[in-house]
């Protein structure tokens, strides 16, 4: 696909919004400006979004895209239709336009949202660490948004800090969710997911396949704890908040027992059934993970299903298998038999239709059981994050290059800017002389008489100063020779002047001129620099991805196929969560699941 303008194209082309925008508001909004008054886009990994305010006052957000994403309208015009028949409070009203935005003569696509006033969800916990109620009233009124999801059976897709806003009018919080490029609707079933999710918020086992309406129960979860947690005991942020979490970080859903957050959390009385059911979750299938809202009814444990399978997994090691490896080889080889036996008698197209029809069955059921196993879609989801950050780090890339040529160009144009300058000062001289001669004196000439000094006032050329001759060009009902001799005149004038009329610019000008491409250079210079950083932040977490790869065992398909036929063991890995002890503070209605002796004895919906 081609590359998309950098955040600098597009805030070049926000300077003039008549021309760079499709939509009538846009048009006629202002962009917000940075020192320079230039506009100042608000610039994430995959889209820079700039604020622009109408002419009444009223303010969006225009977000621009930074790389092109397969069937992104599709998907908008989905979600839109959706929220347009169920209209939900946390969300906010948008637009996609296909070719909202031009630049450089090209035509990209645009997102114009309402613009949410309000505090990012990590920031406003950070403001309220002395105000332990505010924080459990705002993870209540998360519970509230998150059930409200739930109902309708509609995901966000990525839920984190950046993407929650809150605002606090009155002392009633309110929470808005804004970024809709991975949201599920039940339009899109059977789809992929454009994204993964950020890596501390998201289930350690999301890929681009899981994409329902479960998507954001992990999440979900992950906040509620992290806020109740953070309202029960503050000093937590300050040993685990690094800016882009809240509290929990990816490590701690990879491995939960070895991670300190999880131990001391499950030592907070007030939170530790829902730190349990949180490292319960780390460990089961994403869409096993249960409702927050049945998490805070007391059904800690996620589906029976996920708490069996995850138990029977930390226990079995290789030697316990599943009942698909058990009787995967004794199926083929009955069924080999079976085909061989039935050419034997000469029905081979029986036999052969046994054995074609059972390998393709065989081969599609083989490959779905391998994509569900917890080391495979690990692996695929940290493939998925370092591909992201490799696109993240293009893109970046792609920026630096193009501020740098913005700056070898700002750097050369200081003579050009310099003739634009003086041709400005110029004007402003014949302007501030010539505003004096009212277009009546025009009648000394001969040949000018009153009709024609009438339609020039009709034509609001009532000055020697706009009496210009593309101006009375456009003069209805005069003679050529009119114009001529009108002509004639401002040219008079304009001699009479044009002493007074600089040639070279004030060295106050030429200052001036200096400090503002100085200006235009160093916030350039400002601005390559926080984007190298950004690239060396990109770099070192794609490497920590890959590092984690690294340590991560490999489990191909044709290994697997090996150890289904006896021939070769899975690597090793702990995917259960330990059977929790129970504590004295629960209650006797709190009961644990319980866990089948075996898979044999388990129903059929229990077993793996």
């Amino acid at each position: 696909m081609p590359d998309y303008p950098t955040p600098s194209d597009y805030q070049e082309a926000v300077q003039m919004p008549g021309s760079a925008f499709r939509d009538p508001e846009l048009q006629a909004a202002t962009p917000r400006t940075n020192v320079l008054g230039l506009p100042q886009p608000i610039t994430g990994a995959f889209a820079a979004v700039f604020p622009m305010t109408t002419e009444p006052g009223k303010t969006y957000a225009a977000k621009c895209f930074l790389k092109a994403r397969p069937q992104q309208q599709t998907r908008y015009e989905a979600v839109s239709a959706h929220l347009d028949e169920e209209a939900l409070d946390a969300l906010v009203g948008f637009d996609y336009q296909p070719e909202g935005i031009r630049v450089d003569g090209a035509d990209y696509p645009l997102l114009k949202m309402e613009w949410v006033d309000g505090t990012v969800l990590n920031r406003f916990v950070e403001n309220h660490l002395d105000a332990p109620d505010t924080l459990a009233r705002l993870a209540e009124t998360w519970a509230d948004v998150m059930a409200n999801l739930e109902e309708q059976e509609i995901a966000h897709g990525d839920l984190q800090h950046g993407n929650i806003l809150v605002q606090n009018e009155d002392d009633a919080l309110q929470l808005r969710l804004v970024d809709y490029d991975t949201m599920y609707v039940p339009a899109l079933e059977g789809w992929k997911s454009a994204e993964v999710g950020h890596r501390n918020y998201q289930h350690p086992d999301r890929t681009d396949a899981d994409f329902g309406p479960s998507l954001d129960r992990f999440p979900g979860l992950v906040l509620y704890t992290a806020l109740r947690a953070t309202a029960v005991r503050p000093s937590l942020w300050e040993r685990y908040d690094n800016g882009e979490n809240v509290l929990f970080r990816d490590a701690d859903f990879y491995d939960p027992d070895a991670s300190p957050l999880f131990d001391e959390l499950a030592a907070i009385e007030e939170v530790a059934d829902l730190v349990e059911a949180l490292r319960t979750a780390c460990y089961v299938e994403l869409a096993d993970v249960p409702p927050l809202a049945d998490v805070r009814a007391g059904r800690l444990d996620p589906a029976e299903v996920s708490v069996s399978r995850a138990r029977r997994q930390q226990n079995r090691r290789n030697e316990a298998r599943r009942p698909f490896a058990r009787f995967f080889l004794p199926v083929v080889l009955g069924g080999g038999l079976l085909a061989a036996g039935l050419a034997t008698a000469g029905a081979l197209l029986v036999a052969g239709a046994l054995v074609g029809g059972g390998g393709v069955v065989g081969a599609v059921w083989t490959g779905r059981r391998y994509r569900r196993l917890s080391l495979v879609r690990r692996r695929r989801r940290l493939e998925q994050e370092a591909a992201r950050f490799t696109e993240a780090i293009h893109g970046l890339e792609r920026e630096v290059e193009s501020l740098e040529e913005k700056r070898t160009e700002l750097l050369d144009s200081i003579d050009e800017r310099r003739a634009e300058r003086l041709a400005e000062v110029q004007d402003e001289v014949l302007r501030d002389h010539l505003k004096h001669h009212f277009i009546g004196e025009v009648r000394e000439v001969e040949g000018i008489i009153h009709k024609h000094v009438v339609r020039l006032k009709a034509a609001n050329v009532r000055t020697a100063y706009e009496a210009t001759p593309e101006a009375v060009e456009k003069v209805r009902r005069i003679s050529d020779e009119a114009r001529a001799r009108i002509n004639m005149w401002r040219a008079a004038l304009v001699r009479k002047y044009e002493e007074e009329v600089p040639e070279k610019l004030s060295p106050a000008e030429e200052r001036r001129l200096r400090r503002y491409i100085d200006h235009r250079v160093e916030d350039v210079d400002e601005t390559i620099s926080r984007t190298k950083e950004k690239i060396q932040v990109q770099m070192a977490e794609r490497e920590r991805v890959q590092d984690r790869l690294d340590d991560m065992p490999e489990l191909s398909f044709g290994h697997y196929l090996l150890y289904l036929v006896r021939l070769a063991s899975l690597p090793e890995q702990n995917e259960g969560p330990p059977t929790p002890a129970p504590r004295p503070s629960e209650s006797s209605e709190s009961k644990p699941i319980p866990e089948p002796a075996s898979a044999d004895d388990a129903e059929w919906w229990q077993r793996g």
